[in-house]
């Protein structure tokens, strides 16, 4: 595979998403966190670029589609290594 900022810059931020599952976010007295015991949820993600820049190569912040579900910090040689064995999928809208 090509490097994956590679094709994320050619193909622009917001035309990448990613097939992933998603745990659900809890909220008890204002804090936000999420539990290894609720079910994951396949859904599409799209990059977040607040925290980290595509460009930097380090990490990508994956966000889901819908709200209530937890964003995913990856570094990009793991995001990589994770989508070439199949765990995530990548999608490039045309």
């Amino acid at each position: 595979m090509k490097k994956l900022t590679e094709i994320i810059l050619k193909n622009g931020v917001d035309k990448v998403f990613f097939l992933d599952k998603a745990k659900p976010l809890n909220s008890i007295l204002g804090i936000s966190y999420t539990s290894s015991s609720d079910p994951e949820v396949p859904m599409l993600f799209r990059i977040n670029t607040d925290r980290y820049k595509v460009e930097d190569g380090y990490k990508l912040t994956l966000e889901p589609m819908y709200e209530g579900f937890a964003s995913e910090h990856y570094y990009v040689s793991d995001l990589e290594s994770i989508i070439n064995r199949g765990q995530i999928k990548l999608l490039i809208q045309q």
